[in-house]
C-alpha cells in the first residue's frame, strides 16, 4: 500500500460510524426534550466510564460501569418525577423535563445532578483524583451547557455548536492528510499538522460568519466568536491525546469504529460546549 492510500485508508470507517452517530444524535435532537437530556447523560455516562481509565488504568471494569451509571440516576429521577406525579423530585430538574430554562431555578439540582458521579470517582478512584475533578468538571460544563441550548435554541442551537466542531475537525482532517507539513504538537497528538490547524481555524470563523447571525450576533462578532471556540475545541483534543499518552492508550475505548471511544469522537465538543457555556454566563446571553 502506498504513502498517500495509507493516509486515506480508514476514511470509509471513519465516515460509516460518523453517519451512524449523527442519525442518533439527530434522532434524539427531533424527538423532543425528554430525549434530547436523556441522550445526553448517556453519552455523559459513556465518557465518565472511559474517563476513570485515563485516570487510573487499574481501576476495575465494574467500578468503571458504574460510574459509567450514576449520570443515568438524574433524567430518571425526573421521569419519575413525572410519572409518579410528585412536584417535589422534578422540582429543580432537566430544562427538557421541567419546562424551565436552565438558568430559571434547575440551576442547582441540575449541577448536583451531573456532579454526582465526579463525588463518587473519588472514592472509587485508587489515583489520578486531581485528573478526574479537572476533566470531569469540563465534561459538566459541556453538558450544562447542551442541555441550556436545547431548551434556549432548540435543535438549531445545537447543530450549530456541534457544526461549528464538524467544520473545525473535517477541515483539520482532509488539509492535514492532503498538505500535511509541520506538526502542530508532535509530542502530545503526533498527527495533528499546523495545514490542518490553520484550516480549522478558517472553516470556523467562515461557518460562524454566516450562520451566528441568526442568533442575534453580527458576522464579525459570529466569526470572532467562532474562532475562539474553534482554538478550543481543538485544545480538547490535545488535552484528551495528553491523558492517552500520559497512561499509554492509543483510545479511551473501542466502542466506536475508526474513531476509538466516545471522548476520542467528542473531546473537541466537550471543550467547545463547555466554553461556549462559559461564554453564555459571563455575556447574559
Amino acid at each position: 500500500m502506498s504513502e498517500q492510500s495509507a493516509r486515506w485508508r480508514d476514511l470509509g470507517t471513519r465516515v460509516l460510524s460518523a453517519v451512524v452517530l449523527v442519525a442518533i444524535t439527530l434522532a434524539a435532537l427531533w424527538s423532543g426534550p425528554v430525549a434530547w437530556d436523556i441522550f445526553v447523560f448517556a453519552v455523559f455516562g459513556l465518557m465518565i466510564y472511559e474517563l476513570a481509565r485515563l485516570c487510573d488504568p487499574e481501576i476495575s471494569f465494574a467500578r468503571r460501569v458504574a460510574l459509567g451509571v450514576v449520570p443515568l440516576a438524574y433524567p430518571m429521577l425526573a421521569i419519575a418525577g413525572i410519572v409518579l406525579g410528585d412536584d417535589r423530585l422534578i422540582e429543580d430538574l432537566p430544562p427538557g423535563i421541567t419546562g424551565q430554562g436552565l438558568f430559571e431555578g434547575g440551576i442547582y439540582g441540575a449541577v448536583m445532578g451531573v456532579a454526582a458521579p465526579l463525588i463518587v470517582g473519588l472514592v472509587m478512584l485508587g489515583r489520578g483524583r486531581l485528573l478526574w475533578l479537572a476533566y470531569g468538571a469540563l465534561l459538566c460544563g459541556a453538558v450544562l451547557y447542551l442541555a441550556y441550548d436545547y431548551n434556549q435554541h432548540g435543535a438549531g442551537g445545537i447543530l450549530a455548536i456541534v457544526g461549528l466542531v464538524v467544520v473545525s475537525d473535517s477541515a483539520g482532517y482532509f488539509a492535514g492528510r492532503a498538505f500535511g507539513g509541520p506538526k502542530f504538537w508532535p509530542a502530545i497528538s503526533p498527527k495533528k499538522t499546523w495545514s490542518g490547524t490553520v484550516a480549522g481555524w478558517i472553516g470556523c470563523a467562515i461557518f460562524g460568519a454566516v450562520v451566528l447571525p441568526h442568533f442575534g450576533l453580527t458576522w464579525l462578532e459570529g466569526a470572532v466568536a467562532s474562532f475562539v471556540v474553534c482554538f478550543a475545541a481543538q485544545m480538547g483534543d490535545i488535552a484528551e491525546s495528553a491523558m492517552k499518552r500520559r497512561v499509554g492508550l492509543k483510545d479511551s475505548s473501542s466502542l466506536i469504529p475508526g474513531h476509538g471511544g466516545v471522548l476520542d469522537r467528542l473531546d473537541a465538543l466537550v471543550a467547545a460546549a463547555c466554553l461556549a457555556g462559559i461564554i453564555t454566563l459571563v455575556s447574559g446571553g
